[in-house]
């Protein structure tokens, strides 16, 4: 059995990025691949020095889901699969960092499902995402099905699911799954720049918009308010905060001088 790592981990100047490592598979995901993968998500969330998680394939695809040369052969199997890679997809939504999807080629099946779990999604303009499980006569897994609805609305989610369709990445920005779309030569160049970007802003503030923005999804409007007031109350006190607001007024003490 070969030894080279089916997820590569690197982590350098607060950036942790994880590629899949399985080229000539598209990364599709097996057993040990993604066992690999949650080792990894441990270690980064235990980092307190990483701030920014960079989600990449390597290779012409992003990832194609499931290996279909190593899949579970009872419903038990297939439940405990899922619940792994659901659980994997929760800690990417939870983990106090900031995650980018930098996505080329395919992402299809459960590789479309991780890449929904990003907080930024980043696409090549030669990318797709595929969701193709009906037509394999399953239902979308990963947290598909819940992610795929928040993020696009009821109907628009469930054309996708039921017809087992694909959307390409301009389709993707029209509906509102990314704002960012630059040519596939460009794609590692401009997940840096957006890497760096995130780490010149306030670490606090960022942590508490994107649980704010997690709030939303699973609450009533009145609690996730709530959790919305006691978030910006909470960022106020933050060093962020204030070193951004001392910088804000000595600016306007500077221009109300000249």
């Amino acid at each position: 059995m070969s030894s080279t790592p089916t997820v590569l981990l690197d982590k350098a100047d607060g950036i942790a990025t994880l590629t899949l490592n399985r080229p000539d598979k598209l990364n599709a995901m097996s057993a040990a691949m993604r066992a690999e993968f949650g080792a990894h998500l441990q270690a980064i969330a235990a980092d307190p020095g990483i701030r920014v998680v960079v989600l990449q394939g390597l290779g012409r695809a992003f990832c194609v889901g499931a290996d279909t040369g190593d899949l579970p052969t009872t419903p038990l199997a297939w439940r405990d699969r899922i619940l792994m890679a659901q659980l994997h997809h929760i800690a990417l939504i939870k983990m106090s960092k900031i995650v980018i999807a930098s996505v080329q080629g395919v992402a299809a099946g459960g590789g479309a499902s991780l890449a929904l779990a990003a907080d930024i999604l980043l696409m090549a303009d030669d990318a797709t995402l595929r969701f193709p499980f009906v037509r394999l006569g399953l239902i979308p897994d990963g947290g598909c099905s819940y992610l795929l609805q928040s993020k696009l609305g009821v109907p628009a989610a469930l054309d996708l699911m039921l017809t087992g369709g694909t959307m390409d990445a301009q389709e993707a920005r029209r509906m509102g799954l990314t704002r960012r779309v630059v040519p596939a030569a460009a794609l590692q160049d401009t997940t840096r720049a957006l890497a760096d970007e995130l780490l010149a802003l306030p670490h606090e503030a960022l942590l508490l918009t994107k649980s704010v923005s997690r709030q939303t999804w699973t609450n009533t409007m009145e609690a996730a308010l709530g959790h919305e007031a006691d978030a910006f109350a909470l960022a106020t006190v933050m060093p962020g905060h204030q070193r951004a607001l001392a910088a804000a007024q000595a600016r306007l003490k500077n221009k109300g001088e000249h």
